[in-house]
């Protein structure tokens, strides 16, 4: 088997992710009966007669995925707590955004957990310590009218439920926490650098978008350089290894400081874990193995968090990631060019549906946006770090980084004037799209041509039949 004997993590990962796409129809019997059936159809799909020791291999990653679907079916099967109050509870605030035309604060509570407190005006800063009385109210209901689930939503984020607060008064415990650092960079961003390089360090940095930015990537199909991903904690570890070499551990702690200062999105903590597992196993001595490192992130996260599955963000960078790993056995000169497209066509199902539309220059754009941006981002930078420091003469450079982003702006809008059109999704694009990435995974695996288009075929239905 070969998917069994090079990437198990794959296997598991698939009969997780369409036990839980299939939960909303079948409750528990997505998970005992789905998940010991597809795991064992995708792993047969590879079997070798040859290979020793596989059934035991089998026998052990089959107990695990069925293990691990009971784990989350008892984390998401769990209804909602009843409404309580509490008093005087002590709490932080660890992230404000805009939510509509109000805006939302999780409050993390020293004995019940994180709770969302919505306000009409951004009342609290990110770190603020409070002492308050508050009673909580249930997420609502999905709306029939619309797709968005607000209680998955916040619970892929830990929060529980919104919470009505009163009687608020701030704390004056000065002790250090990543979220006051936060606020406290974001507003030196704010103030002491212009506009658009304030803005787009706040993205790469903090995680933190404005409505403006987003709209202006949203145009232009390059919204996924705004979310902190692979993209930037790749440009992270490689300025690590440039300044400490290969040092594994100031390699891992820059590393996870990074993600939790840009707020430890779903993206950005897959791409930690994945990275995370490729430096062990190089410690180990063992060969890294692309889609094993990513779905053993995703694994783990959806095992923490099980309802990061329902988040876009989340898919979105498990897509990429596979596709991306799945390439490796193409000649990296053909490969440079198309990988942008690639990725475009394999995660336009997903974005088409949710967004209702995909502007097609995002094509032509991201053949050379990840380039540039990789270039603005670490120039932008490390000369704002030198203002930081109050490094002399370091003034002098913020206008020229500065024209670095607004040539971006140029450029783009250009293109999209040229190639004004949007990709609404359908069925021809969202079957190309699914057909894609499944024959690059099935060229990783070495499937002959003709296994290749069987699996095509059959697994683009059966992705249709479970995810539709």
């Amino acid at each position: 088997m070969e998917i069994l004997r090079r990437s198990p993590m794959f296997g598991i990962l698939i009969s997780i992710i369409s036990a839980m796409a299939l939960y909303d129809k079948f409750n528990i019997y997505a998970f005992i009966v789905g998940v010991p059936l597809i795991f064992s159809g995708i792993m047969l799909c590879s079997y070798e007669e040859n290979l020793p020791e596989q059934w035991k291999v089998f026998c052990v990653a089959l107990i695990f995925a069925f293990l691990s679907g009971l784990q989350i079916y008892n984390v998401i099967s769990k209804p909602d707590p009843e409404d309580f109050s509490f008093t005087n509870e002590n709490g932080i605030i660890t992230l404000v955004r805009t939510w509509g035309k109000t805006y939302a604060s999780i409050i993390e509570t020293e004995h019940y957990g994180k709770f969302v407190v919505r306000t009409h005006f951004a009342e609290f800063t990110e770190g603020t310590k409070i002492k308050f009385d508050g009673s909580t109210k249930k997420f609502r209901s999905k709306s029939k009218n619309s797709d968005f689930d607000e209680g998955r939503y916040w619970k892929a984020r830990g929060v529980k439920s919104w919470v009505s607060i009163k009687n608020v008064k701030e704390n004056d415990d000065k002790k250090f926490s990543f979220y006051g650092l936060r606020y406290k960079i974001s507003r030196f961003l704010t103030i002491h650098t212009p506009k658009l390089t304030g803005e787009y360090l706040k993205a790469a940095w903090l995680g933190e978008h404005t409505k403006e930015l987003d709209e202006k990537h949203r145009k232009w199909g390059t919204s996924h350089l705004l979310a902190v991903s692979g993209f930037h904690v790749g440009i992270v570890i490689l300025c690590v290894s440039l300044i400490f070499g290969n040092n594994f551990f100031v390699m891992s702690l820059i590393l996870w400081i990074y993600i939790i200062l840009t707020g430890a999105a779903p993206s950005a903590m897959r791409a930690g874990l994945m990275l995370q597992i490729g430096i062990l196993t190089k410690i180990l001595g063992r060969r890294i193995n692309g889609i094993n490192s990513v779905s053993s992130a995703a694994v783990i996260l959806l095992l923490f968090r099980p309802f990061l599955f329902w988040d876009i963000g989340f898919r979105l960078s498990v897509l990429t990631a596979l596709t991306i790993t799945s390439l490796s056995f193409w000649d990296k000169k053909i490969l440079l060019p198309l990988i942008s497209s690639i990725i475009f066509f394999v995660t336009f199902p997903q974005i088409s549906y949710t967004f209702k539309g995909v502007p097609v220059a995002g094509i032509l754009l991201n053949i050379f946006a990840p380039v540039y941006f990789s270039f603005a981002f670490l120039i932008a930078s490390v000369i704002v770090f030198f203002k930081i420091i109050n490094f002399p003469f370091s003034d002098l450079f913020l206008y020229p980084v500065e024209g670095i982003f607004l040539l971006w702006e140029k450029i783009a809008d250009f293109v999209v004037n040229i190639i004004p059109y949007i990709a609404s999704w359908n069925y021809f694009t969202a079957w190309t799209g699914t057909g894609i990435l499944i024959f690059v995974i099935c060229r990783y695996f070495n499937f002959s041509f003709l296994k290749t288009i069987i699996l095509m075929i059959a697994m683009s239905f059966a992705a249709f039949v479970i995810f539709l």
